[in-house]
């Protein structure tokens, strides 16, 4: 075999023979299984439970008629006192539940009159009704061509409001009123009022928009909100303030 011979099968074999392979330091290979490890740890490590809402207060209804019992009911089942004393005189009513109700809460009809009355509620615990909240029940008043109505509140009316409601035919009921009006009926129909205002989850707010009862909500500074159940379902911002950590709704 020439030398030429013996240079070319050494240039074949080292062509034919695999490439050699660098091998990882153990420090390598751990630096390489860290994104994995740190990932599978991440996924393993639980989230921070979110605190759980206070249970509401619920007042224990009261066995007779008070100011307390306004107190201890929601907006909606102050509307459904009213319009079931109301409606205890002879009078046919009708009611809307929630939505835009044009400012009129009650539609009383009555057997002796073509014309119907009309009334707002307006469920407050502190606010006074003043002389704004008149002017624009009567406006409602003049829009549906009425001359009576009857705004009642579970609250007070300033003197102004007063003087105004007596100067426009509207019947002003606050909350001494309306008891007074309660403590004319029977003790049968002021048992079937105190049914009424009791009735189901009567501390917890009702939503003004979807009519269902609305819930606690965490909001920023772990301040706790009304917000209604169906926002996830329809986006549904109502909310209102609540007095307390575990209390009912502040008006």
């Amino acid at each position: 075999m020439g030398w030429r011979d013996v240079i070319g099968a050494v240039l074949d074999a080292t062509a034919a023979a695999p490439a050699p392979q660098a091998r990882r330091t153990t420090a390598e290979s751990h630096k390489a299984a860290a994104p994995a490890s740190d990932a599978r740890a991440s996924l393993a490590r639980p989230r921070p439970a979110r605190p759980a809402p206070p249970e509401p207060e619920r007042p224990a209804p009261e066995r007779a008629w008070s100011a307390a019992v306004f107190d201890h009911i929601e907006w909606r089942r102050f509307e459904a006192v009213c319009e079931a004393l109301f409606a205890q005189s002879g009078m046919r009513s009708a009611s809307q539940s929630h939505g835009a109700d044009g400012g009129v809460d009650i539609w009383l009809y009555s057997q002796h009159s073509d014309e119907p009355v009309i009334v707002q509620c307006k469920h407050w615990k502190k606010r006074v009704v003043g002389v704004k909240e008149l002017r624009e029940f009567y406006g409602v008043l003049k829009s549906h061509d009425l001359t009576y109505g009857t705004f009642a509140t579970s609250s007070t009316f300033s003197s102004d409001a007063l003087a105004f409601a007596k100067s426009n035919r509207i019947n002003a009921q606050d909350r001494e009123g309306l008891l007074r009006l309660i403590a004319g009926r029977s003790a049968e129909q002021q048992q079937a009022l105190l049914d009424t205002a009791y009735e189901g989850e009567y501390w917890k707010p009702t939503c003004v928009k979807c009519g269902v009862k609305m819930v606690l909500r965490e909001g920023k500074g772990s301040e706790w909100f009304w917000g209604c159940s169906n926002f996830a379902k329809t986006r549904c911002r109502s909310i209102l303030k609540a007095a307390q950590v575990g209390t009912s709704a502040q008006i």
